[in-house]
């Protein structure tokens, strides 16, 4: 459904919840939006050889942008490093991640050769992630060194439109270089004045590229795009943890399909996060893996809960998370059902039907967890790392023989999950289909998630054109879902 067939479901319930002249957030399936989520970075290694991770993020309107770049470690979502970004007229800002030094502990490195202005300015060696978050009087207990910065996600949020004479000092001139970047700098309300700034328009997109140069592999994803976030300017200045995801206007719509029928939920809520999270809530998370022996292939799935910090403390968690942070995470319990590729197409005879596999329950952990599958053949990891992604934030599931390749279904199982989030009365369900209507508060389960399959095969050393190379490849692949959202007319 297009944006505009969205905005009209809104605009059709706005006045039943009240919102007047609010913003209703969704999910864009265009990849354009107001705030863009990537779901996983890494400089973590793989067999010695380092991972880096490049960022882009394009402006496609003729309107300037001051955007909030902001980057979380994997474990609580904790800043490691934030700065706002300047976007002239149908700009491209580019980034990468890299290790800052070959030792296993070091943090990750932010390195950009890219012209447009940020506040404050990215010098030419990099700067380097930090720890100030989760370490002294923020110690969450999970670790306070360097070494977590090396994995997590990343976000960003156009806060408001840049006009009058800051559009001009931002907008990259003949030479390909803004002229006024000096002027958008340093702290203060000068970086941005009020009357610089107008509301946020949208249609920003992205892509992040996992690349192991040393392996041969390369893997790249589309940003996860939220247009409508707020119908406000919500300029902040830098050092500040506001310019976020809890700013949303209270308001989301939501597009789900099934075999009787496509339903548009057009929600209101007590919280703008809620409104966020909704866009994002799945019951289930369906992908594939590949484990052949031949191939020495491995697979991760990257599952990333971007609001979860919004719900979970170490003191407490509320719903839909259902444990408080401590040492060893905020742990949600997951089933896990994995088929091969022959049970999938089988056909049963003489009524006997085939067995589901096996399922699993363990946890859940992180912000960004790892999802480590494997099968006990001698390629595949055995230790606390995952095979692909060498990511430290990995929870382990193991398949059994015969099923080395195919499909899995997860499902979230935690107590909280299954009470999800309750939109507010004046709520609005309609079966597009059917044209059947219910009007009242909704109930979404499961957990706000993101992620993808990634897999890896290595067919050793090649002969081409006489000589040797490398046969690596990667790949990834964007999760499906499946949502539980109640009522379904």
């Amino acid at each position: 459904m297009n944006a505009f067939k969205r905005k009209a479901l809104a605009t059709a319930v706005f006045a039943g919840l009240g919102i007047g002249s609010a913003h209703a957030v969704y999910q864009d399936a265009n990849g354009l939006g107001q705030a863009l989520i990537y779901p996983y970075y890494t400089v973590q290694s793989v067999d010695g050889n380092s991972y880096n991770t490049y960022v882009s993020v394009v402006n496609t309107t003729t309107t300037g942008k001051v955007v909030k770049v902001r980057f979380r470690e994997g474990k609580n979502s904790r800043e490691v490093l934030d700065f706002n970004l300047y976007l002239s007229p149908n700009d491209v800002w580019t980034g990468a991640i890299v290790p800052q030094d070959a030792t296993a502990t070091s943090p990750g490195l932010l390195v950009t050769a890219d012209a447009s202005c940020t506040n404050p300015a990215i010098p030419a060696t990099g700067v380097p992630f930090r720890n100030f978050q989760y370490s002294g009087a923020f110690d969450d207990k999970a670790g306070a060194g360097l070494d977590r910065t090396r994995e997590g996600y990343l976000e960003m949020l156009e806060m408001a439109t840049v006009i009058g004479p800051s559009l001009v000092a931002i907008t990259h001139g003949a030479t390909g270089v803004p002229p006024g970047c000096a002027s958008v700098q340093g702290p203060g309300p000068n970086a941005l004045p009020l009357a610089d700034q107008a509301a946020p328009t949208g249609g920003i997109t992205g892509t992040g590229t996992l690349i192991n140069v040393a392996n041969g592999s390369d893997a790249g994803y589309n940003a996860i795009a939220l247009a409508n976030v707020t119908a406000a300017n919500i300029y902040t200045d830098i050092g500040s943890e506001i310019g976020n995801l809890a700013q949303a206007d209270p308001v989301s719509v939501v597009i789900t399909s099934s075999p009787t029928g496509t339903r548009a939920y057009t929600s209101g809520w007590l919280a703008g996060i809620d409104a966020v999270s909704s866009t994002m809530m799945h019951s289930n998370v369906i992908n594939e893996y590949v484990l052949d022996a031949g191939s020495k292939s491995n697979t991760d799935w990257v599952l990333t809960f971007p609001t979860k910090r919004f719900y979970v403390t170490t003191a407490a968690a509320a719903a839909p998370f259902t444990n408080a942070f401590t040492a060893t995470g905020s742990c949600e319990t997951f089933g896990f059902q994995f088929f091969n590729r022959e049970e999938r197409g089988a056909a049963a005879a003489g009524g006997d039907f085939s067995p589901l596999p096996p399922g699993v329950t363990a946890g859940l952990c992180w912000e960004s967890t790892i999802l480590s599958i494997r099968s006990g053949l001698a390629h595949n990891p055995t230790g606390t790392t995952s095979g692909v992604l060498g990511s430290v934030n990995t929870q382990p599931v193991n398949v059994t023989a015969g099923f080395q390749n195919g499909w899995a279904n997860l499902n979230f199982t935690g107590a909280n999950s299954l009470v999800g989030l309750v939109s507010v009365a004046g709520s609005n369900t309609v079966n597009v289909t059917t044209g059947a209507a219910a009007a009242g508060a909704q109930t979404y389960r499961g957990l706000p998630v993101t992620g993808f399959m990634a897999r890896t095969f290595n067919n050793g050393t090649l002969t081409c054109s006489g000589a040797s190379c490398q046969g690596n490849y990667g790949s990834l692949f964007v999760h499906n879902y499946l949502d539980n959202i109640t009522p379904a007319p």
